[in-house]
């Protein structure tokens, strides 16, 4: 018995026992601290400071809102049907929300210019909130949409108005801090989090929070300004016939938290009176209901360097899950759909691969031969290639060209809230998070190691090289173990049918499949 093997193999069980054992008590965690939030929730002492009274819950089919009935604030959205784990039980993802023990916040408010009023609460319905003011002055109306993800928000003059018409506003009020109920893996946190504007001339714009040291404007007609972060987003969407500026501006006179909102312009005291609305959309970022919204938010899906290839590709997505129901057998579906389609561009690189193996022993021989003289070794070895039909190149060319759709559908699927918290089968569970048990990571160094063995090693690979390349399987199924579990099932599925593809075309030209 080999005790060194044995020893490495008892050294690998156990890793995988401890980080099992890890990934468990982080859920456990995660859990307590949902739990801890629910209990923060429905205590009274937890409330920002300048909020006095208990706050009013409003909803929907989608949404729940809590309002403060003395300033008009939301000072929480919640989504139900986004749940913050992935359990039926789990509280629904936040985007507005406020922790006082971190110190964050984010909230909305509107109004008109700097007047600070006061209200009690006129009317509560199920769906909708009725304030007026104190000094009886200002009316405003929070309502949400029948079974949507917006809410429209009415600011209306009712008593005598002054001399100068006071601007309407809407903002959003942030302070600079991961957002509420993300994940904490690579992943969730390198996808883009910040403010984002669409205007006539750049349909997104956009800037992290951190980067805005002074106030950024827009005077226009129409457009949105939205906070975006992975899956979900807050957006201030204005009509095409309301002059307004749009802004974000960064903390002052003390304070900690950036702004950002829309405030119109040119308006009318007819229009004050009778009532200013304003639309907010808070929810997921599914492209097909964010193009019906507003024009171009569907660009706040962050589809990369290659967004031309990835909006069709999640498109096409989309279409073959209504007909299977499963985001997982779509994935694979899809997949084998690109690998057809991709097919002559495969062939000739792995036809070229095959007649390199077949010519491998010559290989071998002249670099045995002229191994001490390299210009005669070059010309041999050329006039070779030449003989054979053989291009070096031949077999890394076609797979460059096929690189753009491989990323564009890495980013199609890193960045669709459609995968989160969907199962595929068995152990798979959440097709955005990790795989679990590592299962799918090792099943691709697996096909990896047997890709390998089908290509034929370049010529004159330094030794050094050569034994780093033979450890790729086992780097690269380390990354994937942080990687999102659809992303993986991609790879894991591109890559089998890679194989199949090569060792079909091996066969037909009578390469050998293993190494010579």
């Amino acid at each position: 018995m080999n005790w060194r093997y044995f020893y490495i193999g008892s050294v690998v069980a156990l890793s995988y026992v401890l980080f099992l054992s890890w990934n468990s008590e982080k859920e456990i965690k995660q859990e307590f601290a949902e739990a801890s939030a629910i209990v923060q929730s429905q205590t009274q002492e937890v409330l920002p400071l300048d909020e006095t009274v208990g706050l009013v819950e409003i909803q929907n089919s989608k949404l729940i809102l809590k309002i403060s009935p003395t300033t008009g604030k939301i000072w929480q959205a919640r989504l139900k049907e986004h749940t913050y784990l992935n359990n039926k039980d789990s509280l629904g993802v936040r985007l507005f929300g406020f922790d006082r023990a971190e110190g964050f916040k984010f909230y909305l408010n509107s109004g008109f210019g700097t007047q600070v009023k006061t209200f009690k609460v006129v009317e509560i319905l199920p769906s909708s909130l009725r304030l007026l003011s104190l000094d009886g002055m200002v009316s405003k109306e929070i309502a949400l949409k029948t079974d949507d993800y917006e809410l429209l928000i009415e600011d209306r003059w009712v008593g005598q108005l002054p001399l100068d018409v006071p601007a309407p506003y809407v903002a959003m009020y942030r302070t600079d801090l991961r957002p509420l109920d993300a994940r904490d893996n690579f992943f969730e946190n390198s996808s883009y989090t910040g403010v984002a504007f669409n205007t006539p001339n750049e349909p997104y714009a956009n800037t992290r929070l951190r980067s805005v040291d002074e106030q950024i404007e827009y005077f226009q007609r129409g457009g949105w300004v939205a906070f975006i972060q992975k899956y979900f987003m807050a957006a201030v969407l204005t009509p095409s016939d309301r002059v307004q500026t749009l802004f974000v501006s960064p903390p002052f006179d003390g304070s900690d938290t950036y702004r950002m909102g829309a405030i119109s312009r040119e308006v009318k005291a007819g229009e004050v009176s009778s009532g200013i609305s304003h639309r907010i959309f808070l929810g997921p970022k599914v492209r097909s209901d964010l193009i019906s919204r507003a024009p171009d938010l569907e660009l706040t899906i962050d589809m990369g360097w290659f967004w031309f290839l990835s909006q069709p590709l999640m498109m096409l997505l989309s279409l073959i899950n209504n007909l299977v129901d499963n985001w997982g057998v779509s994935i694979v579906l899809l997949t084998i759909l690109i690998k057809l389609l991709l097919w002559p561009l495969s062939a000739k690189g792995f036809s070229s691969m095959a007649k390199m193996r077949t010519a491998g022993p010559k290989l071998k021989e002249i670099q045995e031969r002229y191994k001490d003289d390299r210009a005669k070794l070059g010309t041999e070895m050329m006039a070779l290639y030449k003989k054979e039909g053989i291009n070096p190149a031949g077999g890394c060319f076609p797979l460059l060209l096929q690189m753009p759709v491989f990323v564009a559908f890495f980013f199609c699927l890193r960045e669709s809230v459609e995968l989160r918290h969907e199962s595929f089968f068995f152990w798979i569970q959440d097709l955005s998070a990790p795989d679990p048990f590592f299962i799918l990571p090792v099943i691709f160094a697996a096909l990896m190691y047997l890709t390998q063995q089908l290509n034929p090693q370049p010529p004159g690979m330094d030794p050094t090289q050569a034994q780093i390349m033979k450890f790729m399987p086992v780097m690269i199924a380390a990354i994937f173990v942080i990687m999102p579990a659809g992303l993986v099932l991609y790879s894991v599925a591109n890559s089998a049918i890679s194989l199949v593809q090569q060792k079909a075309l091996y066969k037909k030209y009578g390469a050998p499949s293993a190494p010579a």
